[in-house]
């Protein structure tokens, strides 16, 4: 197969492609998507307050597209290039073009992953692009690595897209944490005192613009009180839910803990914990039942206490109940109870009102929605197949390893390490949640298909 240099046909032909995918997924889908989570996170964001417990920045980046232009489409504007124009660059990041590469991003271009989820206003979907325009935003940084202006503008920018994504999703945080071991290597040329001084350096940066963006993206403005400690309300429902979980594995699962703060609560969250459990979602836990009176009876202190006597413990159960759970939102055994895609705005009826919102849906988003079905339980929904692909890859940029492969093969470990992460951290199976794996596996591969050879002279500086 011969690889043109950049240039004519296969680099325009390249441009055209993800040009066209770009453009047919706003024609399909403009304004963007809207659920609950996206219809309040718009509201928190236009009118400065919180509301939910939910990442405040994510809210407040859809205040500032809104403040420009009323809406989304803007956001999804932006949101959709940070993708495409990431994967466009792999042209210029590599010097040259395969005509697999276009294949492949054609291809991509028609899946329901890039035609319609990236209209979709969920913080998962800009989390994901944003994690993989900052790691191959490091990748050119590796490129222009002996050109210190170019470099440190990649560099200041890859510190950003990182900080931003740590604070679009909690567990972001895990892939600052790859790209700075990725930068450390990169910048080590040999001497790992200095790779692990850049590094270090690197993760500190990130830290730091976390903590600057996320005091001024927090609105002073709080309706709901439970919404100013998102992280400490996210962990109490983590914890209830391994607790009922565990009891509901093992009913003769003894918790001193629990025993000893109110035995007539705690009988009560054994009685019926089987009954209400679910390792599909926690909402059900939500519901009007023993479990949920038996869990308002158990001081929280106590709850705090069993949790950990569960895990320290009487881990074989923690872990067979955590299994479970990650078993569904990684393999997704019944794809369609685990919201595989969002179609139209539909949500509070008084906050669309608010936001002068077209609420529902339209015959164009029934087609998108009966599109989307086509590729139910195929590989092209499928985590499991996603994860192989960033595997494969991995390994194969492992082998080559020049300076721009360590970055992007930072990514395959920074999506595999994110999905890891919900082993411990899940509460539902919805099938956004693991979107990051599947974009950058995606990309992770169009990456390779640029420049497939596996021995290579120095690539292009500058």
């Amino acid at each position: 197969m011969t690889i043109p240099r950049l240039g004519w046909p296969a680099a325009t032909a390249w441009r055209l492609v993800l040009s066209a995918g770009f453009l047919l997924m706003l024609a399909a889908n403009l304004p963007g998507h809207m659920s609950y989570d996206s219809i309040v996170g718009l509201f928190e964001g236009r009118f400065h307050v919180r509301v939910t417990w939910a990442p405040a920045f994510y809210s407040w980046v859809l205040g500032v597209f809104d403040a420009v232009v009323p809406g989304t489409s803007l956001y999804v504007i932006a949101s959709g290039l940070l993708l495409f124009a990431s994967i466009a660059s792999f042209a210029s990041l590599r010097g040259r073009v395969s005509w697999w590469a276009v294949a492949l991003a054609a291809a991509a271009g028609l899946t329901p992953n890039f035609l319609i989820y990236q209209a979709i206003v969920w913080k998962d979907v800009f989390f994901a692009n944003l994690g993989v325009a900052a790691l191959v935003s490091l990748a050119h940084a590796a490129r222009t690595w002996d050109r210190p202006w170019p470099r440190w503008g990649w560099l200041a920018a890859t510190v950003l897209l990182l900080a931003a994504a740590a604070l679009t999703r909690q567990n972001g945080i895990i892939v600052a944490a790859v790209a700075a071991v990725a930068a450390g290597w990169i910048a080590a040329q040999g001497r790992w005192l200095r790779g692990l001084a850049w590094g270090a350096g690197g993760f500190a940066a990130v830290v730091v613009v976390v903590q600057v963006l996320g005091m001024y993206a927090v609105p002073t403005r709080v309706d709901n009180p439970a919404a100013t400690d998102g992280m400490g309300r996210g962990l109490q429902i983590l914890r209830n839910y391994d607790l009922v979980g565990a009891v509901a594995l093992e009913p003769t699962l003894r918790l001193d803990a629990l025993e000893g703060a109110n035995p007539t609560a705690s009988a009560l969250l054994r009685a019926d914990a089987r009954n209400t459990y679910s390792a599909e979602r926690v909402d059900t836990l939500k519901a009007e039942s023993g479990v949920a009176a038996a869990l308002a009876g158990l001081p929280d202190q106590a709850l705090t206490d069993a949790w950990v006597e569960l895990i320290t413990e009487r881990p074989d159960v923690y872990l067979r109940q955590r299994l479970e759970v990650f078993r569904w939102v990684f393999l997704t055994p019944a794809v369609e109870k685990c919201l595989p895609v969002w179609i139209g705005i539909e949500g509070p009826a008084d906050r669309i009102a608010a936001l002068g919102l077209p609420g529902g849906r339209d015959a164009a988003d029934v087609q998108l929605y009966n599109y989307n079905t086509w590729f139910l339980g195929t590989p092209v929904v499928s985590h499991l197949a996603y994860a192989v692909i960033a595997l494969a890859v991995a390994g194969v940029l492992a082998v080559r390893r020049d300076r721009t492969d360590i970055a992007m093969l930072g990514l395959m470990v920074a999506a595999l390490g994110f999905t890891a992460s919900f082993f411990f951290i899940s509460l539902a199976c919805d099938y956004r949640y693991l979107y990051f794996l599947d974009v950058a596996a995606v990309a992770g591969l169009i990456y390779l298909a640029v420049d497939p050879r596996l021995k290579l002279r120095p690539p292009p500086r500058g």
